[in-house]
C-alpha cells in the first residue's frame, strides 16, 4: 500500500511541477482514488466470488404457517410542499415453514402447507404479527394458521436447505479438477447434474424406493455432520463410466458422499466407486463395504453399518489445506491502477496558471519586480503562448517606463489572442503605449480597434478616442476628419458621461493606471 501512495505522491506533486502545472488538488485526489479503488474492488470481488460454492443440507419441518391477507396504511409526505397523503396497501396471503435449525421464512405453496397439516394432524389459529415488516400502520392484521410437527418419526416431513460456503479449489482448476465432459458424453452416458434427490437410476425389480427412503432418513435425521449421501445405480455399465460421472460432478459438493454402484441384470453388485471431498479412508471403507454386498437390496439391510461408518470416520472438508490459493490483496495491481487513475485526473484537473496565479497576486499587491521574475521565464517558454501573461508583463514594463519592451509584449499578446472581446483590452493597452511613445496615429488606430472590437460597452474607450482626435487636430467640422474617419457618428458624438461613470473599472478609485488595466483585464477574462 505504501508503494501505491508513493506513486500518488509523484503524480500529485512532482510530475505536475515538471510540466509547469499546478499539483492535483484534493478533488482530483479523492476522485482518482475512488475510481481506482472501485475498479480494484470490482476485480477483487469477482475473484472472491469464484470460490463461492453451495451445498444442500438435509433437515425436517418443525412448523408451517399460513398468513391470510393483511392491510396496512402508509403515510407519505412531500418534501417540498409538506403535503401528507396516505396509501392503503393490501398484502397477499403467504405460506412458509420453519426447519429444525430454526431457520424460518422459507416459502412454500398452499398445496405443500396442506400436506404438512395432514401429516402433522393439527392446525391452530393465532393473531398475525406484521409490525416487524410493515412500513406503516397495520389496520387489518389478518389471521395466522399454523401446524406443528408432533415429534414422531412417522410424521416427519423432510426438506433440504441450500447453504453457501467458500471453496477455494474452484479458483484453482489444477487442484483435483479434471477436464470437462463434452455434451456428447453427457447424452451418451445420461449424466445428471447435482440435485436434491439421493438416488440416480431406477432398476426394474429392485426395491429402489426402500433405498431412497433410508437414504433420505439418514440425510435429514443425521444432519449434525451435514452429510449428504447419494447413490448412483448403473445397470450393465463398465467401470470406466464412473470417471465421467466424477468429472461431470466436479468432484461433488463439499458435504457430498457419492457412491456409484454398478450392477448386472439380476441387480448383483459388480463394482463400486466412491468419490467426493471426504477423507480418503472413509471412501475406501465405504467402497469395500458396498462391494462386499451381493445385491442392491442388501444396501438397505446393511444401512446401519453405512451410518456407523460415516458417523465415526467421516470428516467434513474445510479446505484449510488450500488457503494458499485464496485471493491475496492485489498490491501490484493497486499501484498500477492508482497510477493510471491519478494520471488521468492529473491530465483533467492540472492546468497551467491562466495567467500564473502567483504573478497575479503579486501584481495586485503592486510587487512588480517579483511578478516580473515569474512572468519573464514563463512567456519565454516555447510551450506556452499565453496572451494574458504577455499583457501583464507588458503592463509591468509600461510602469517601469520601458515602453519598447511593453510594446513588444503587447504585440505578442495580440498575436496569440483571437477572441475579439479580449482583443479590445489589448488594443486599448497598446494604444496607451503608443501615446507614451508619441505615435498618436498608431495609438488612434488601436483606439479605433478597441472600440470596434469591444463587446457590450464600447463607450468605455470613447474618451481615449476623442483625446487622440484632439491631439491630431481633428474636430467635428474638420474636412480631414470627415474624409479619413469612417465612424459611427452617434458613438463619436457621445459625451463621456457614461465613460466617466465606468472609469473606476479602467483607472481604479486611486487612479492607479497599472492596477486599473489589470482590473479591466481580470474582469473581462474571468
Amino acid at each position: 500500500m505504501f508503494i501505491s501512495y508513493l506513486y500518488a505522491l509523484a503524480l500529485l506533486i512532482i510530475i505536475p511541477r515538471l510540466i509547469g502545472c499546478q499539483p492535483l488538488g484534493i478533488f482530483g485526489l479523492v476522485m482518482g482514488s475512488l475510481g481506482a479503488w472501485l475498479i480494484i474492488g470490482l476485480f477483487y470481488s469477482e475473484d472472491i466470488s469464484k470460490s463461492l460454492d453451495e451445498e444442500y443440507i438435509g433437515t425436517y419441518v418443525r412448523e408451517a404457517c399460513y398468513f391470510t391477507e393483511w392491510t396496512e396504511r402508509i403515510r407519505h409526505e412531500d418534501k417540498d410542499t409538506k403535503k401528507v397523503t396516505y396509501e392503503t396497501v393490501c398484502h397477499p396471503e403467504e405460506w412458509e415453514v420453519t426447519v429444525a435449525e430454526g431457520r424460518r421464512g422459507l416459502r412454500i405453496s398452499r398445496t405443500t402447507y396442506n400436506r404438512y397439516v395432514q401429516a402433522f394432524g393439527n392446525e391452530h389459529e393465532a393473531n398475525a404479527d406484521h409490525d416487524w415488516e410493515a412500513k406503516g400502520t397495520v389496520i387489518d392484521p389478518g389471521t395466522c394458521y399454523y401446524t406443528v410437527w408432533p415429534g414422531t418419526y412417522e410424521t416427519a416431513c423432510y426438506r433440504y436447505i441450500k447453504k453457501e460456503y467458500d471453496n477455494p479449489t474452484l479458483r484453482a482448476p489444477n487442484v483435483f479438477q479434471t477436464e470437462d465432459v463434452s455434451e456428447e458424453d453427457v447424452k451418451k452416458y445420461r449424466l445428471m447434474d447435482y440435485a436434491q434427490i439421493e438416488i440416480y437410476g431406477r432398476l426394474k425389480g429392485a426395491d429402489v424406493d426402500a433405498l431412497e427412503k433410508v437414504t433420505e432418513d439418514y440425510n435429514c435425521w443425521f444432519r449434525t455432520k451435514q452429510i449428504k449421501l447419494n447413490f448412483i445405480l448403473l445397470e450393465n455399465t463398465p467401470t470406466s463410466v464412473a470417471d465421467y460421472w466424477r468429472r461431470h460432478w466436479k468432484n461433488g459438493k463439499r458435504n457430498t458422499v457419492n457412491a456409484i454402484v454398478g450392477v448386472n441384470s439380476e441387480h448383483k453388485i459388480q463394482w463400486v466407486y466412491v468419490f467426493g471431498w471426504q477423507n480418503e479412508g472413509v471412501r475406501v471403507q465405504l467402497r469395500d463395504l458396498l462391494a462386499g454386498l451381493d445385491d442392491v437390496n442388501d444396501i438397505v439391510t446393511h444401512f446401519d453399518e453405512i451410518k456407523n461408518l460415516l458417523e465415526t470416520q467421516y470428516h467434513r472438508a474445510d479446505f484449510k489445506q488450500y488457503d494458499y490459493i485464496r485471493p491475496k490483496f492485489p498490491l501490484k495491481n493497486t499501484a498500477i491502477t492508482l497510477t493510471i487513475f491519478l494520471g488521468l485526473f492529473c491530465g483533467l484537473f492540472c492546468r497551467a496558471p491562466y495567467p500564473p496565479v502567483d504573478a497575479m497576486r503579486l501584481i495586485a499587491k503592486n510587487n512588480l519586480q517579483a511578478a516580473k521574475k515569474i512572468l519573464e521565464p514563463y512567456v519565454l517558454s516555447t510551450y506556452y503562448q499565453d496572451a494574458d501573461a504577455y499583457n501583464n508583463l507588458g503592463i509591468i514594463y509600461f510602469e517601469e517606463k520601458n515602453y519598447n519592451e511593453a510594446l513588444r509584449m503587447l504585440n505578442h499578446a495580440i498575436k496569440y489572442k483571437e477572441n475579439s472581446e479580449k482583443l479590445s483590452v489589448l488594443y486599448h493597452n497598446r494604444s496607451e503605449i503608443y501615446k507614451k511613445l508619441g505615435n498618436y496615429k498608431a495609438a488612434l488606430k488601436d483606439a479605433r480597434k478597441a472600440v470596434t472590437s469591444a463587446w457590450g460597452k464600447p463607450e468605455v474607450y470613447v474618451c481615449n478616442l476623442k483625446e487622440l482626435y484632439k491631439k491630431l487636430g481633428y474636430s467635428k467640422n474638420n474636412k480631414q476628419f470627415k474624409d479619413d474617419v469612417d465612424w459611427d457618428r452617434t458613438l463619436i458624438n457621445l459625451e463621456c458621461t457614461e465613460a466617466n461613470a465606468l472609469l473606476p473599472i479602467i483607472t481604479k478609485e486611486a487612479n492607479d493606471p497599472l492596477f486599473g488595466r489589470f482590473q479591466l483585464f481580470k474582469k473581462i477574462f474571468s
